[in-house]
């Protein structure tokens, strides 16, 4: 069985994207669930600045703190895309809510 893993990462959304497609065709083919997903990637891509409190990459934690209730929101409506097309082929694991929760 697939596993897909929800886990944030730069460049990455959810559903990591450095290899565009999981090899499950439910999940790569649904135009909805990759709009999520980019939604969601671009989000937290925003809380990194460059050139920023003397760093060349900074990672702003406050403004992750003030969008958490937009984040869960949208990770909330990922796994509930992910759940309707599941046709029995992959399970969700969820790394992201937990960590999100306790911000």
């Amino acid at each position: 069985m697939n596993t897909i893993k929800i886990q944030l990462d730069f460049l990455q959304g959810p559903i990591w994207t450095s290899n565009p497609e999981t090899g499950i065709e439910v999940v790569d083919n649904d135009e909805q669930l990759r709009a999520i997903n980019y939604e969601i990637q671009d989000l937290f891509d925003s809380y990194y600045e460059f050139d920023s409190h003397g760093q060349p990459f900074w990672f702003n934690e406050g403004r992750e703190r003030v969008d958490k209730e937009t984040m869960l929101s949208m990770i909330g409506k990922l796994i509930a895309r992910l759940e309707e097309i599941n046709d029995g082929s992959f399970d969700i694991e969820d790394l992201e809510t937990p960590r999100l929760r306790a911000l």
